[in-house]
């Protein structure tokens, strides 16, 4: 017969706490669906006349370019 010490007792329970964080952190990360890198590409413009390039999150149809202020159709 095994004779159970404290010191496998607590070695067990931290062991198998631990094997169920690390079982949850891994299934809920593989579930998780991260955004898709190139959605930040529809806010990201390009001036027609002086080719700054910056980010427009107004989704405006005539927007201005912050550089020179030019009228932008796309």
């Amino acid at each position: 017969m095994f004779i159970w010490d404290f010191n496998v007792i607590v070695a067990l329970s931290l062991g198998l706490a631990l094997t169920v964080v690390l079982a949850a952190w891994v299934f809920y990360t593989l579930k998780r669906r991260r955004p898709a890198v190139l959605s930040e590409q529809e806010f990201f413009k390009q001036c027609g006349f002086c080719g700054f390039l910056y980010f427009d999150y107004s989704k405006k149809s005539p927007g201005t370019c912050p550089r020179c202020g030019s009228y932008q159709d796309r």
